[in-house]
């Protein structure tokens, strides 16, 4: 109960009893026997019309260790397009050198983390160096680093024992000798046009829709990085949908129902217990959601908290609806 705190070990059922509140519930494997586990309240067991076959793959975003490597701040935009930049030595847990280098543009993205994810906004708020060939799997050839990017493949070459080194290189790549700086979890869809991420790590589902950020050197696509999970698409309308759908009370409870709270809270693999049925515009229950969904965003980005609690109750009884839950 509340105000008890810890209760003494050696007590017995007697003593023990009145401090405490007690919940029947009821535990069964969600999905294929061998599957997660979903613990719920007899009244909770309406969430089960959310169960299904997800018409959406979800994704691991980019992974970028070693971060003091990948992860840099632009420092300025120099007169002939490059960037200076310095590595964030600070991220990562290896003990690696600073050092400022003038580099080319075209490789560094404004990425985003976990803790970058508010329910309806996302905001970058650093860059990230991303060589990888999404569709190859593999880091660009070093011919075309030299000659494109000869700037970058030197600031590469700076940590290139490093990375040789890293576990994750002798598991994805070295068998098949791709350039030393290759990086995984990296592909076409990493570079969707729009993508819904929510927070990997956490105890709740908190998502918002992204798409391009606007940086002193341009706009550019915004790179969802290895504490978040993602689901990419090329439509807006669409991604709006599924973060509405995402971030529904509805939702949410279903999926604490069967992933616990922490590092793989909201891993791609919780998506597959969500019967997400595909977009369809003409459907008039998807086009609310997505309005609501664009009227969060808006409000959430202007700062308008007190109004969104509103909205999000139109939210779940929307969701609600899509599922059949209380019909």
């Amino acid at each position: 109960k509340k105000g008890v705190g810890k209760i003494p070990t050696n007590y017995n059922l007697k003593e023990a009893l009145p401090l405490v509140q007690k919940k029947r519930l009821l535990a069964e494997p969600i999905g294929a026997p061998t599957s997660s586990w979903q613990t719920v309240s007899k009244e909770q067991k309406a969430l089960n019309k959310i169960e299904g076959t997800n018409a959406y793959q979800a994704r691991r975003g980019a992974a970028t260790e070693p971060y003091g490597v990948y992860w840099i701040e632009v420092r300025q935009v120099l007169s002939t397009g490059n960037l200076l930049i310095r590595n964030r030595v600070e991220r990562g847990k290896r003990q690696l050198q600073q050092v400022e280098e003038s580099i080319e543009p075209d490789l560094v993205f404004p990425a985003i983390s976990g803790a970058d994810i508010r329910r309806w906004k996302a905001v970058p708020h650093s860059f990230v160096l991303i060589v990888q060939d999404p569709e190859k799997r593999r880091g660009y050839p070093e011919e075309t680093m030299k000659k494109d990017y000869p700037r970058t493949y030197g600031y590469l070459l700076r940590f290139k024992r490093l990375l040789f080194a890293r576990p994750a290189y002798k598991k994805f790549h070295a068998e098949t000798g791709a350039p030393f700086y290759s990086q995984y979890s990296i592909g076409t869809y990493t570079f969707a046009r729009y993508k819904v991420v929510w927070k990997r790590m956490a105890s709740d589902l908190v998502a918002a829709v992204i798409s391009q950020h606007k940086t002193e050197f341009g706009w550019k696509t915004v790179i969802p990085t290895d504490t978040t999970s993602l689901i990419a698409v090329d439509n807006e309308d669409e991604a709006h949908y599924l973060c509405a759908i995402l971030n529904a009370t509805p939702v949410r409870e279903f999926v604490k129902s069967y992933s616990a709270a922490g590092r793989g809270f909201g891993a791609p693999s919780v998506m597959e217990h969500i019967g997400i049925p595909k977009f369809d515009a003409k459907n008039k229950t998807h086009a609310k959601l997505v309005q609501l969904s664009k009227q969060l965003h808006n409000l959430a980005a202007q700062g308008e908290m007190d109004k969104i609690a509103h909205l999000e109750k139109q939210v779940d009884d929307t969701v609600a609806k899509l599922f059949g839950i209380g019909a």
